[in-house]
């Protein structure tokens, strides 16, 4: 370890004596919940020492799928059941407006400064409520002995289709097909027209995929040819061989990751921390070998000039980190009950 990370960490554990103590002794470890899967996987493997070395604090992930927000919702301000979390928009938007997260303290993330602007270009981050980042993209994939050439989204619906059940990502993937070139634009500025156009089409997805491996399954199986994916799930598949091939359109566009702290955490100060460890350096570049997309430009280099799968699938250069954008969640939470309760009952049946 390095004086000044032996320095910062002096820092963190005099802190944590004035601010956590009592605390950690009523209530456990230093708690965060994380998605299961490779998310959970790479965040025990590689961020979990980093952290515990800088803090010389235990840290316990919970892995699971869409339960935090209500387990948030339900404790005791004072009590919340997590330390830090891993939220996506489209659940966590309206809570953040609500009051439930404490704004974030930039100065105890210096690291964050290192990710490139654009991946901080949001309400959320600007306003200090989370880390941002941009975690997968909304990428293509097709098998390579089908009987159609696959290079636009148009593409897909001409064969048997395999999209995501999760609108977020498939009525994007409708939009590219509607308005191409113009898909953010098209559910910003047309959302009824990109939803109708969805529905008059839903006859065309032979497969309505709950999970990447089921999409995986399924291409294998030869029951689909072509549909959307995410790209950590594209670079897994074709680093291990699978008869597949991906295409990436103008129209990308990144998943929003976003870690936030409660409100009512007492451990604030390794909150903190922790977010530190993630933008740091070394855990970019251990993110970026699991086939993650990294928005630290240094990491995603070094990434992309070792893996040439890798740089294909994901941003490494300026010019790429200039053209990043997320989905237009704030259009998606304009237009919540198309996106959940209509989506539900009238694409998806």
């Amino acid at each position: 370890m390095t004086v000044s990370a032996l320095t910062r960490r002096s820092l963190l554990l005099t802190a944590c004596a004035v601010g956590c103590g009592n605390w950690r002794r009523a209530r456990g470890p230093f708690t965060v919940f994380t998605w299961a899967g490779p998310w959970g996987d790479t965040f025990e493997r590689a961020l979990k020492p980093l952290f515990e070395e800088a803090t010389g604090e235990t840290v316990v992930f919970d892995n699971g799928w869409g339960e935090e927000i209500p387990k948030l919702l339900i404790a005791p301000v004072d009590q919340p059941p997590y330390d830090v979390m891993i939220v996506a928009p489209f659940m966590v938007y309206p809570v953040i407006r609500q009051g439930h997260f404490a704004p974030l303290d930039w100065d105890l993330i210096p690291n964050a400064a290192n990710f490139h602007r654009n991946a901080l270009d949001n309400w959320v981050a600007k306003e200090s409520w989370g880390l941002t980042w941009p975690d997968a993209f909304h990428t293509g994939i097709y098998r390579r002995d089908g009987q159609e050439q696959v290079s636009e989204w148009a593409d897909v619906l001409k064969q048997r289709a395999g999209f995501y059940r999760a609108s977020y990502m498939s009525l994007y993937t409708f939009a590219a097909i509607y308005a191409p070139g113009r898909a953010a634009e098209a559910i910003e500025q047309d959302f009824d027209g990109v939803f109708d156009f969805a529905k008059s089409n839903k006859s065309r997805i032979a497969h309505w995929w709950a999970t990447s491996p089921d999409m995986a399954f399924n291409l294998a199986r030869n029951n689909v040819d072509a549909g959307n994916i995410h790209s950590v799930d594209a670079y897994h598949l074709l680093r291990d061989g699978q008869q597949a091939d991906l295409f990436i359109t103008p129209d990308r566009a990144h998943f929003q990751a976003i870690w936030l702290v409660p409100k009512g955490s007492q451990m604030k100060t390794l909150a903190h921390e922790f977010l530190n460890q993630f933008a740091s350096l070394e855990f970019q570049r251990e993110y970026a070998a699991a086939g993650f997309p990294t928005p630290h430009p240094q990491a995603a280099a070094e990434q992309a000039a070792s893996d040439p799968l890798w740089r294909r699938i994901n941003p490494y250069t300026e010019s790429d980190f200039e053209q990043l954008r997320y989905y237009p969640y704030d259009a998606y939470t304009d237009n919540w009950n198309a996106m959940t309760e209509r989506w539900n009952q009238e694409v998806l049946v």
